[in-house]
């Protein structure tokens, strides 16, 4: 009885460390590399690849050469991937300057080294995983368990590390601390697995069972066959994740939280159809049947599935807003998957050798990668994910239902799946069209898209409110738009820092948004105007905001869709005058545009008597969080104030968009001398008002972040922190009230101290 839960668990284990690494991975190499589409769709050919030919590698070295310990082997390949595992944290900084070095030198080169760098820092890793999988199918028959069992075990393992990633490790121990108690745990299955090598006897199963199994296990998949329904099972697993996951990060916003949760349904439905498998396969049901039963399932799911953002908002407790995703997410999305799941697992239970398992498992590795490539590089930019959804299912039925042998078992499934594809057509919700997603009252109210763009890693629209105003909403968030005196803060954003410095002639916009920042810039007649942004379909939106005033046509501005931060390393350039807007802290993968990291990268790309301006929305943010921001900025820019934008203020009467304003260096600065200046057109706030709403003075400052830990690569407290997982309530935005309790709190402490 001990072994027969101490094996499971084993696995269990195996399936817990290895996503809780894959996102880390995804951590270290948003860093190293940025966040775009090329980097995402080579870091995800290079794991498949990878996993594809380690399983390959393994079931020949197993039958070639069978280890005379097994599970031994299995856990000193586990240990292996462990400390391979380190290699995109151990080499980012390698990765940082030899792509800025062949950025300078032969940009064309660069997609090559990125290729060759993941090889190196994921691939071999990966390289580990698809080795240690094609072992599970050999421990399987020495312990007598079915290796779909097995197979399910590391399933809800990885279903449980999603988890303990976004909600324990991360928040509690950090990114470097997180990898050691992988490891640890690594250490932990190597010795498992010397004492079940040890005690290997004991767990060989029955002859006696073993030989009445085998009769009601004969095949009844042709090899061919089974080759088609490997590659069909992991194009349309994978398809139907890129597809959905985009609608549910426009529905519940792409927070780290909020993507766990996708991921963790997703892996727990798949556990479940890996674990039903084999159930129902011993009742003489056929594959094809079932597979195009997961197409029914999922044209069933799909019209619930792109209406979750319009089933309440993102308010109430943290908890409630949890268990309600949990549950209609399981509801909707988990049948279509769990069904479709069993695939993988039916096909391993009918194979007998290392190299059948690895061929099946590799054959639905590739077919995972396709799926996942062109799900997301070109079905969805064409067809958007409803319709990628859809045709997931068509390709399942197109494959499933010829391998039924009498016509009228054909012609029973293809009926009904054509009238519930003709319903699910009928029940589209028009995204794109009609309507566009996001959890926020605005956009459950009547709107008019007038442009919507699915990009591989985004999704972008452009509506008129019912108010006429015009908002570009990324991903279901409002990220700019036109609001009237409400968009002042904007124009203050790229205002602000050139008229304190002296003669700026080179200014950058990290983020463009709408462009009123990049414009007020350009009003302030700059020689050069640097725009980048990771989402290029901002760029394709400017045409529909006439705040803008057509900056993008200028002569003096050029834009350019890169990362931030592969920008900053890769540019040769050096600016007077730097603005950043990035998405809000909360949004997933956002940190490390408000980290020490950061900051640091962006002062090497200043000249000496540069300034900065930072977005600091503090509605959005908790006290502690924004005091980890302006500690983060204040370590690199120590002389820094905070100023409040009058105009934007919530129903209280209480600021909510403030801009931390910084010199590199750490000498003392003039406030705006550069209203001496001439200005294109005139300017929104004369010198008295700009002057008069610099709410937080050079000393105040220090005082506010004295002892603060700032924003780190390390720590990534705006995305991980139990406070920015249970406090974030975007409906009711009460953070603007806290912070003022915090900052009138200090400005009365510092008042006293000066008096005394």
């Amino acid at each position: 009885m001990f072994r027969k839960i101490l094996v499971p668990f084993l696995f269990f284990l195996g399936g817990l460390t290895t996503l809780s690494w894959l996102n880390l991975w995804q951590l270290d190499l948003s860093i190293a590399l940025g966040v775009s589409a090329r980097g995402t769709a080579l870091t995800i050919t290079v794991i498949m690849a990878a996993i594809t030919l380690g399983a390959l590698w393994s079931g020949r070295r197993l039958e070639s050469k069978p280890p005379k310990n097994p599970w031994f082997f299995y856990g000193v390949l586990t240990v292996i991937m462990g400390l391979l595992a380190w290699l995109p944290l151990i080499l980012t900084s390698v990765i940082k300057s030899g792509d800025a070095a062949i950025y300078q030198a032969a940009p064309f080169l660069n997609t090559l080294f990125s290729a060759l760098m993941l090889a190196v820092v994921v691939g071999l890793p990966s390289f580990a995983v698809g080795a240690v999988f094609t072992l599970m199918g050999v421990l399987a028959k020495n312990t007598g368990f079915r290796l779909s069992r097995l197979l399910a075990a590391k399933i809800f393992g990885a279903a449980v590390g999603t988890l303990c990633v976004a909600f324990v490790f991360m928040p509690g121990f950090g990114r470097i601390q997180s990898g050691i108690i992988l490891f640890g745990i690594q250490l932990g299955i190597l010795g498992l697995t010397w004492f079940l090598g040890k005690n290997a006897g004991a767990t060989k199963p029955k002859s006696k069972g073993d030989s009445k199994k085998q009769r009601r296990e004969i095949s009844i998949i042709s090899p061919r066959v089974a080759v088609w329904f490997a590659a069909l099972a992991g194009f349309a697993t994978f398809a139907l994740q890129i597809s959905w996951f985009r609608l549910l990060r426009s529905a519940w916003l792409n927070t780290v939280d909020s993507t766990s949760l996708m991921i963790f349904v997703f892996l727990v439905a798949l556990g479940v159809g890996v674990w039903l498998s084999s159930r129902l396969r011993n009742l003489g049901l056929a594959l094809s049947v079932l597979l195009a039963l997961s197409a029914m399932a999922i044209w069933i799911g799909t019209p619930f599935v792109e209406r979750f953002d319009l089933w309440g908002s993102a308010g109430g407790s943290y908890f409630g807003r949890v268990l309600m995703k949990l549950l209609i997410a399981l509801l909707f999305m988990g049948p279509g998957v769990a069904v479709l799941g069993m695939a993988l697992p039916w096909l391993l239970d009918e194979t007998k050798s290392p190299r059948e398992w690895a061929k099946i498992f590799g054959i639905h590795t590739i077919g995972a990668l396709i799926g996942s490539l062109s799900a997301g590089w070109l079905l969805m930019e064409k067809l958007g994910p409803v319709k990628t959804s859809w045709i997931a299912g068509i390709v399942i039925v197109i494959v499933a239902i010829p391998q039924i042998r009498a016509w009228r078992g054909r012609f029973e499934l293809l009926v009904p799946s054509l009238m519930i594809l003709i319903v699910a057509w009928w029940a589209d919700s028009g995204i794109g069209e009609s309507r566009t997603q996001g959890p926020t009252k605005t956009l459950r109210d009547p709107h008019r898209v007038i442009t919507h763009k699915q990009a591989p890693t985004s999704t972008t629209s452009v509506v008129k409110t019912k108010d006429g105003m015009n908002v570009l909403y990324i991903d279901g968030y409002a990220a700019g738009g036109e609001f009237g005196v409400n968009s002042n803060y904007l124009d203050a954003m790229g205002r602000l820092p050139m008229l304190l410095h002296t003669d700026p002639r080179d200014a950058l916009v990290i983020g463009f948004g709408a462009g009123q920042t990049a414009r007020a810039i350009l009003d302030e007649r700059p020689e050069r105007l640097t725009v980048i942004d990771s989402n290029a379909a901002v760029f394709d939106a400017a045409e529909h905001f006439k705040t803008n005033r057509d900056v993008l046509k200028s002569d003096h501005v050029r834009y350019r869709t890169t990362d931030s931060r592969n920008w900053l390393r890769r540019t040769s350039e050096a600016y007077d005058v730097v603005t950043v807007v990035p998405m809000p802290p909360f949004i997933a993968r956002t940190n490390s545009n408000y980290s020490v990291e950061f900051y640091e990268e962006l002062a090497n790309c200043m000249k000496d008597d540069g300034f900065v301006a930072q977005w600091f929305p503090i509605h959005l943010m908790t006290p502690s969080h924004s005091k980890a921001i302006a500690a983060a900025f204040s370590q690199v820019f120590p002389n820094a104030i905070l100023w409040f934008d009058p105009s934007n203020v919530d129903m209280n009467d209480i600021p909510q968009q403030g801009i931390l304003l910084g010199r590199k260096g750490d000498t003392e600065w003039e406030l705006f001398p550069g209203f001496s200046r001439n200005a294109e057109g005139e300017r929104p706030l004369d010198f008295d008002t700009v002057n008069g709403n610099v709410f937080l003075t050079f000393e105040e400052f220090a005082a506010y972040i004295d002892g603060v830990e700032p924003v780190t690569d390390d720590n990534q407290i705006l995305s991980y922190d139990y406070e920015s997982l249970h406090r974030q309530d975007l409906s009711k935005r009460l953070f603007s009230g806290e912070n003022m309790v915090e900052f009138f709190k200090l400005k009365k402490q510092f008042k006293e101290s000066q008096s005394e």
